[in-house]
């Protein structure tokens, strides 16, 4: 029982077929006498009523069982179990398929004093998961969501943001296929800080090929504190670190799928710094001097990648485990040459059975050889890593970074609201060498944050961190879609 299979389930009561379904499902347990596959599908008419239905048959592969599906709720997603009967005889089978109608049939009578309550009680359910964008997600229907809201950083200070996720999948026959988002923001701050960027995470040919990428353009005041710990704890600000910085990239990874939970892939990658305003103190530094005000990087890549993760945009159980080795280069079209290599593990573990309550642990590295450009090299502060830090005042050769954040969903009368929450907690470290950047001069943060549904398994979040270090205490409120990790 491997690979992936198309089966059909009519659902009867009174002999009246209500409902015929066809999914794709792939079994994710098999043992003689059992068949467990696991679907990812909104059942919208019939889970209020049973948890028991009678089925007419499945088609598995070409083979006929008779079988029972157990429809149970579980964190937005029904898990369907398909229990073989091999060696039931036929009047136990009656007898076991007369229960399921008597099941059915109490719980219909239960909801048949008022179906239009009934509906009316289902629809409301509905409405705490996006109303009609749970139906049209069920669908498979593209999905829009605008915003605007204001955000504070410690790097490009008060701001309003304002843009739209866009959700949609790239096969709507496919019910196992992930949804692809595109967040795409435009922001603008009291610094006069102007960000565009449009992150998309797609999914192609059932799941078989990944195309991630990102466009951003950004036009900001920036704070340059020199390499290293030393540099970053004991340059003042703002007079000695500010210039201006125009910065554009371009990165594009498409991954093949070459096993169960493997990809591979390559890390295409441009991007361009223009530097102007730049203060005195640093244009004595000498990776200021290397490149100058112009620096362009251009560098291809390899990636090997495992991920069992259940929905990459915001996991509730499953690893997620990278390694990129990029080489920039002049032949490349830029005029860096250096080397990175990034390894970035996450762990995500459920902490109910039954309720999106999930501890997401993030252990990554990075560490650059050759002639790295400052404006390249890894930098603690961003949304999706230590927030709270100003972005830009720690950076090195060498990073490493570790984070648990607990997630919680709300939940009222059992049913999953909108709203949720996280807290977290990290520690952080540069070096110029590996054994620097394990953890010497440790760079703790914390934060709590808010969560808000806007389109099924797609959070608006709102990040309060807090960065103490030697260098004082910074603080951030970050928005973004999807998590941070």
């Amino acid at each position: 029982m491997q690979g992936v299979y198309l089966i059909q389930i009519k659902v009867k009561h009174k002999n009246i077929v209500m409902e015929t379904m066809h999914f794709r499902c792939q079994p994710v347990v098999h043992y003689p006498g059992l068949i467990q596959a696991r679907i990812e599908f909104q059942v919208i008419h019939y889970t209020q009523c049973t948890k028991l239905l009678p089925v007419q048959m499945i088609s598995i592969s070409n083979s006929l069982f008779n079988c029972i599906v157990i429809i149970t709720h579980t964190v937005k997603q029904y898990q369907l179990q398909y229990v073989r009967l091999p060696n039931i005889n036929m009047g136990m089978r009656l007898k076991l398929l007369i229960f399921c109608l008597f099941t059915t049939g109490v719980s219909f009578a239960q909801n048949k004093t008022d179906s239009t309550d009934t509906h009316k009680k289902h629809d409301n359910w509905l409405h705490l998961f996006g109303g009609q964008n749970a139906e049209d997600a069920r669908k498979g229907k593209p999905l829009i969501t605008s915003f605007i809201f204001p955000g504070y950083s410690p790097d490009i200070q008060y701001s309003l943001a304002a843009g739209a996720v866009v959700s949609f999948k790239t096969n709507r026959a496919d019910s196992l296929l992930p949804r692809s988002s595109v967040p795409i923001t435009f922001t603008y701050s009291t610094i006069k800080s102007f960000i565009a960027s449009a992150g998309f995470t797609t999914f192609w040919l059932h799941d078989k090929l990944r195309i991630n990428s990102l466009i951003q353009y950004k036009l900001s005041r920036d704070a340059y504190y020199g390499v290293g710990y030393q540099n970053a704890i004991n340059t003042s600000f703002p007079d000695s670190t500010r210039f201006w910085r125009s910065f554009f990239i371009f990165q594009v990874r498409p991954l093949w799928k070459i096993r169960k939970h493997m990809f591979a892939g390559v890390s295409l990658d441009y991007s361009q710094n223009i530097l102007w305003g730049v203060n005195a103190h640093t244009q004595k530094d000498p990776f200021y001097n290397e490149y100058g005000v112009y620096i362009r990087n251009a560098g291809v890549g390899a990636i090997l990648s495992y991920d069992s993760r259940d929905y990459p945009q915001n996991p509730y159980h499953g690893i997620y485990s990278s390694i990129i080795y990029t080489v920039y280069g002049k032949s490349l079209g830029g005029n860096t040459d250096f080397q990175a290599l990034d390894f970035d593990t996450r762990f995500f573990i459920p902490l109910s059975a039954t309720k999106a309550h999930t501890l997401a642990i993030n252990l990554r590295s990075r560490y650059d050889f050759g002639e790295a450009p400052f404006t390249s090299m890894i930098s603690l502060g961003t949304s999706n890593d230590l927030r709270g830090f100003r972005f830009g005042q720690f950076r090195d050769y060498y990073m490493n970074y570790a984070i648990a954040e607990y997630r919680h969903k709300i939940y009222t009368g059992g049913h999953p609201t909108k709203f949720g929450f996280v807290a977290w907690t990290g520690v952080g470290a540069i070096g110029d060498n590996f054994n620097q950047a394990l953890y010497q001069q440790p760079l703790p943060d914390f934060g709590v944050g808010l969560r808000y549904e806007v389109q099924p398994r797609l959070n608006l979040r709102i990040d309060f961190g807090f960065a103490p270090s030697r260098a004082g205490t910074h603080n951030g409120t970050y928005f973004n879609f999807l998590e941070a990790y």
